[in-house]
């Protein structure tokens, strides 16, 4: 069911973590790699982008990878990580974060980033998120974690962007 959050066992959950997380799970790879961000979106968005991606590759937001299923194909998430041959830090490290204020989404009211199903690129809102950032830098890493799922296939409505928030939440600490 493409989009539903599932349960997972505990068990689960550690198995894949441990899959992602591996040393040599990737050879060669640049396990300090970080995303492009766009110079307009400034040092300070480029620091919660650098901690979004940390904790992108903890073993609690791994959980994410299999509680949500890619739109494309049904499958969990962890299944399109792994079919990309790339683990969680890697493909973080691959997308790019560009200014989207001149963009109309950024118009809308509770949008702070957003990206399209399966692309590299995450927009962000800077002014509203660097607001969000300045209150909780927690939770603006958490939303840009929220953009990474949808850079994987995760789709929406459903599950409505605050169930996603929500869960990233839950797993990876807010």
């Amino acid at each position: 069911m493409a989009g539903r959050v599932r349960g997972a066992s505990l068990w689960r959950v550690c198995a894949v973590a441990a899959a992602l997380l591996l040393p040599g799970a990737a050879e060669g790879a640049d396990p300090g790699a970080l995303p492009e961000v766009d110079p307009r979106l400034g040092g300070y968005v480029a620091e919660i982008v650098a901690r979004a991606a940390r904790r992108f590759e903890g073993p609690g937001c791994s959980g994410l990878l299999l509680a949500f299923d890619d739109v494309r194909t049904g499958r969990p998430l962890a299944e399109t990580l792994r079919a990309s041959g790339r683990t969680a830090g890697e493909h973080f490290a691959s997308i790019r974060f560009y200014s989207g204020d001149e963009r109309v989404q950024c118009r809308w009211r509770e949008t702070w980033a957003w990206a399209a199903v399966g692309s590299d690129a995450v927009f962000v809102c800077r002014g509203r998120f660097t607001d969000l950032a300045k209150k909780s830098e927690k939770a603006a890493a958490n939303i840009l974690v929220h953009e990474a799922l949808h850079t994987l296939g995760l789709g929406e409505n459903p599950p409505s962007s605050r169930e996603v928030t929500a869960a990233v939440h839950g797993h990876c600490g807010r």
